[in-house]
């Protein structure tokens, strides 16, 4: 069988799409040996050094970055020169159709009302009509959580049983004791995201700054690219600036290395996100055994954390009041964790979609 993957997501910045296609990928293709994989990107070199080398691997070069050209031109012609049975996009598939398709949902947040206003109308509109097209052109859609898929099968009219979850899980760095000469603060709670207005960066800076943490020597660190425009979290900066230049740390590109050097020095990790398809940063510090705070909402509850662990983000008091908590407690971590780990786990995650795609193929 030949796969064909889209890779071109490997040719911009890091974000969550490009480590599902990664560890789903790298945990997949030792597994099928009799299978044919392809992975198409611009920039073939940084394929080989995030895929490395495999007899049934091969990476094919994308004639443009253009994404109408790749949809409309590169991959048709791909398909068809490598005898493509089965070909992997995310979200957005080519209009031409030539093999079967399999598409990646990860979440469709913008269709939801109470979610609607953290999204550019343009993007709501043109995703609208993208992704519905796309998932009713799949021969084998996936999502990576329950909550996306309930929320793909209600406003696109698909079936549940016709949507299969392959959820996301941590990648191997996260496992591997290598050396960081990071120099990380003595005392800190983290954030790992991209900085805008869903993922709830000023409840968590009002909270640290309310509960005066600062005074008891702590910092604040944000980890992630300025996405969006965020006028509140920029307004509350500003209003406490003298206080904040000397608790508060934003870091925009990190090693993937000092990353988990963050993690592993950190006293707390909290997640205040209002909605996500899924939410990789969390199991990245239970991977690591920290402390975990994680909002309650959407895709998020899947984790079924213990209540002391998880919190409602439009709450301040309650926010506040389990940080206090978990920085004081003295939680069993690896008890509570390894459940959770072992669903999320990319080894047993692509025997599940090999089954899918051998189950699939075997029904044409």
């Amino acid at each position: 069988m030949n796969i064909l993957v889209d890779g071109h997501v490997f040719d911009d910045k890091y974000q969550g799409t490009r480590s599902y296609l990664k560890g789903l990928y790298l945990a997949l293709i030792p597994i099928c040996k009799d299978w044919n994989f392809f992975i198409a990107a611009t920039n073939t070199d940084n394929l080989k050094k995030e895929f490395g080398d495999f007899e049934n691997l091969q990476f094919v070069p994308l004639k443009k970055g253009n994404k109408f050209y790749r949809l409309l031109v590169d991959f048709p012609s791909i398909i068809k020169k490598y005898d493509i049975d089965y070909s992997h996009f995310q979200y957005t598939v080519p209009p031409i159709i030539r093999g079967k398709y399999i598409v990646t949902v990860h979440d469709i947040l913008f269709e939801q009302e109470e979610f609607r206003s953290f999204f550019p109308l343009k993007t709501r509109v043109v995703n609208h009509l993208l992704h519905k097209l796309s998932s009713r052109k799949a021969d084998i859609l996936l999502t990576v959580s329950e909550f996306s898929k309930q929320k793909i099968s209600k406003f696109y009219n698909i079936s549940e049983k016709d949507i299969y979850v392959i959820p996301n899980a941590v990648n191997d760095d996260f496992y591997i004791d290598n050396e960081s000469f990071v120099e990380t603060p003595s005392k800190y709670i983290m954030y790992v995201s991209r900085i805008e207005p869903r993922k709830n960066h000023w409840a968590l800076l009002k909270a640290f700054m309310e509960l005066e943490l600062y005074k008891e020597g702590f910092k604040l660190v944000f980890i992630g690219k300025r996405d969006i425009a965020y006028p509140e979290f920029e307004s509350y900066i500003n209003e406490n600036k003298e206080i904040v230049k000397d608790s508060l740390i934003c870091i925009e590109n990190v090693a993937t290395i000092d990353l988990i050097e963050y993690y592993k020095n950190c006293d707390l990790f909290v997640f205040p996100s209002f909605a996500e398809g899924f939410g990789i940063p969390p199991l990245e510090a239970m991977v690591l055994q920290k402390k975990v705070l994680c909002s309650n909402q959407t895709a998020m509850k899947d984790f079924e954390l213990p209540e002391a662990f998880v919190f409602d983000p439009y709450n301040l008091d309650e926010l506040k009041l389990k940080i206090k908590n978990q920085l004081n407690s003295n939680f069993n971590l690896a008890e509570i964790y390894s459940p959770i780990l072992s669903k999320y786990n990319w080894k047993s995650i692509a025997e599940d979609y090999k089954k899918i795609i051998i189950s699939h193929h075997k029904n044409q």
